[in-house]
C-alpha cells in the first residue's frame, strides 16, 4: 500500500502531464501579444526548423506537435510549454490554427510529417 507522500507525488507527477489539447491550451496562454506567421506558411516554416536543426530540443519538440496534431493524440510534460522560445511558441499556435482549418491539405500535412521524421531519424 503506497504512503501518503508516494500518492502525493504521484498525484502531482500527473498534473504535470498534459493532453495533446491541454498543451495547445497552455501555449495560447500569454502570447496573445505575439504576431504569428501566416497560417499558409506555418507548416513550411516548421518543418524548415527541423530540418535545419534536428538535433535541437526544439526540433524534435515540433516534430512530436506535428505528430500530434495529425493523430490527435500524445502527452507532452507542462515544462515542455516553456521550452519553446516565444518566436517559435507563435509558430506552434499559427501551425495549430492552420492544421484546425485545413490549410494546407491532410496530404501535405502527412508529407510534412514524413520530412520531420525522415530529418529526425537521420540525425541520429
Amino acid at each position: 500500500m503506497p504512503s501518503e507522500r508516494e500518492r502525493s507525488n504521484a498525484e502531482a507527477a500527473a498534473r504535470e502531464i498534459l493532453s495533446v489539447a491541454r498543451f495547445q491550451e497552455e501555449l495560447r496562454l500569454g502570447v496573445q501579444a505575439l504576431v504569428p506567421p501566416a497560417l499558409s506558411s506555418a507548416l513550411a516554416e516548421v518543418i524548415k526548423s527541423i530540418e535545419l536543426n534536428p538535433a535541437f530540443a526544439q526540433s524534435r519538440l515540433l516534430a512530436r506537435v506535428l505528430s500530434a496534431l495529425l493523430s490527435q493524440a500524445g502527452e507532452f510534460r507542462r515544462a515542455e510549454v516553456f521550452a519553446l522560445d516565444s518566436k517559435t511558441r507563435a509558430l506552434v499556435i499559427a501551425l495549430m490554427d492552420a492544421f484546425a482549418a485545413g490549410v494546407p491539405g491532410r496530404e501535405e500535412w502527412q508529407r510534412a510529417a514524413d520530412s520531420a521524421t525522415a530529418a529526425q531519424q537521420g540525425y541520429g
